[in-house]
């Protein structure tokens, strides 16, 4: 099972589940993203580790605007616990990296929530049921 809610941002998934979603982006300048800029989803347990970080790039869908099409796989999160997790996607401009390739900034880092807030975001990861 894979949901996600358009109007909280709630992702629903059994562990071990694949699911996917897109995530659009606008630049506030007027400026359309480019090849390099990307997009970062990161997920926290609630000790606010990160368990799951991925990077795509923006596609340039039309001026000021990309979208970045997050997949989870089975292998993000058959090692953790059911319960509850939190999640944010950031929009990087012209990204910097560090020595291991993270992204540590950009020149424009913008962090949008559902409310447009940029507050984490709720995701719930349900135990997986055995069959019977």
């Amino acid at each position: 099972m894979f949901k996600v809610d358009a109007n909280t941002g709630l992702i629903e998934m059994n562990v071990g589940d694949t699911g996917a979603f897109e995530i659009a982006g606008e630049r506030t300048d007027g400026v359309a993203f480019t090849a390099d800029d990307r997009a970062v989803f990161t997920v926290r347990n609630a000790a606010g580790q990160i368990v799951i970080e991925r990077i795509y790039a923006l596609d340039n869908q039309e001026l000021g605007n990309g979208v970045a099409l997050v997949q989870l796989h089975n292998n993000d999160t058959d090692e953790l616990d059911p319960g509850a997790y939190t999640w944010e996607v950031r929009f990087v401009v012209h990204p910097y990296y560090d020595e291991n390739g993270r992204i540590v900034d950009g020149d424009i880092v913008r962090t949008p929530g559902i409310d447009g807030q940029g507050k984490l975001l709720p995701m719930t990861l349900l135990a997986v049921q055995a069959d019977i």
